[in-house]
């Protein structure tokens, strides 16, 4: 345990220069969407691009551990939705939007920087798997659930879902770097020293993004629907997707650890976009606040466990 609050140490004291800044004034709360926009829109397309090039196919991506994690995910988030709907009398978009909670981790911002600590020489990797399986699997399928429910939404739900996918950045990154995949080709000397110099800025960046953003929430007095979405994603998600990974590649296996690494993340920032979009845009800026502060506890006991 002491090696791994060791490791969590420097991550932990970046966080808190982010908020340090920003709470003096330091750094001007107007810049963070600037370097959000700049970790979402150029480090992290980069950094899918690079981890899908380095295999020497197509067929050697993880495809099984995206299908595998998006399953185990979808687990969560039906038991979210089934708490939320017939527990807590949730009307059926906001409960299906907020399910999205358990089963979205912080994967960007908190998840990577974290795993490249932790498994410096599978973080890339498992970093592109568990993306792919977020992006192109359980947000679109989500969302758009969440747009039929609603039945307020212009011309096909799935269509305006995939429209927001394929405007995506991330999703550029991820599609870029399967097609130069497909090529055969290999980046020069050059070309490959401007990908690492992206690459090595996204830690600390997304690090400091999330120190100075935490302040900018404000918890609600939406309590119990907060503390469902926040316990599920910190507890259920990392469980379910652990049992998902134990059978299909067994304990012994250095992905089921990965798999769980990722999920015991607190939720994503852009979580209260989605909220917002429902009316529950409170609850979804509580639950951020909420498991990031709860996550500072049960992220270092998950991480203990596995490591």
């Amino acid at each position: 345990m002491t090696d791994v609050v060791l490791l969590m140490l420097p991550i932990f004291t970046m966080i808190a220069i982010g908020s340090l800044f920003v709470w003096r004034g330091w750094f001007p709360t107007e810049g963070l969407p600037v370097l959000n926009k700049f970790v979402m829109n150029a480090c992290i397309p980069v950094l899918l691009f690079s981890a899908i090039t380095n295999g020497e196919s197509l067929s050697d991506f993880s495809w099984l551990n995206s299908v595998t994690y998006a399953a185990g995910s979808l687990g969560s988030v039906v038991f979210l939705w089934v708490l939320l709907r017939y527990g807590f009398r949730e009307a059926q978009p906001q409960s299906v939007i907020l399910a999205l909670g358990g089963a979205t981790a912080n994967t960007i911002f908190l998840g990577f920087p974290i795993a490249s600590a932790f498994i410096p020489g599978r973080a890339a990797e498992a970093f592109a798997w568990v993306v792919f399986a977020e992006v192109a699997i359980i947000m679109p399928l989500i969302t758009t659930l969440a747009l039929l429910a609603e039945e307020r939404h212009e011309g096909n739900a799935l269509s305006t879902a995939l429209k927001a996918l394929f405007r995506s950045p991330v999703v550029l990154g991820l599609l870029g770097g399967f097609a130069f995949l497909a090529t055969g080709l290999s980046l020069p000397g050059w070309g490959d020293q401007v990908v690492t110099s992206i690459v090595s800025a996204a830690p600390f960046v997304a690090l400091f993004v999330i120190g100075g953003s935490i302040l900018q929430f404000r918890m609600s007095r939406s309590g119990p629907r907060v503390l469902a979405v926040t316990l599920t994603k910190l507890v259920v998600h990392p469980l379910v997707v652990g049992v998902a990974f134990w059978a299909v590649f067994g304990w012994a296996d250095p992905v089921t650890r990965d798999a769980i690494l990722f999920a015991c993340m607190p939720l994503f920032l852009s979580f209260v976009a989605f909220c917002g979009r429902h009316s529950v845009g409170d609850v979804g800026a509580s639950a951020i606040v909420m498991s990031t502060l709860l996550g500072a506890v049960t992220v270092p006991v998950v991480l203990g466990f596995l490591f």
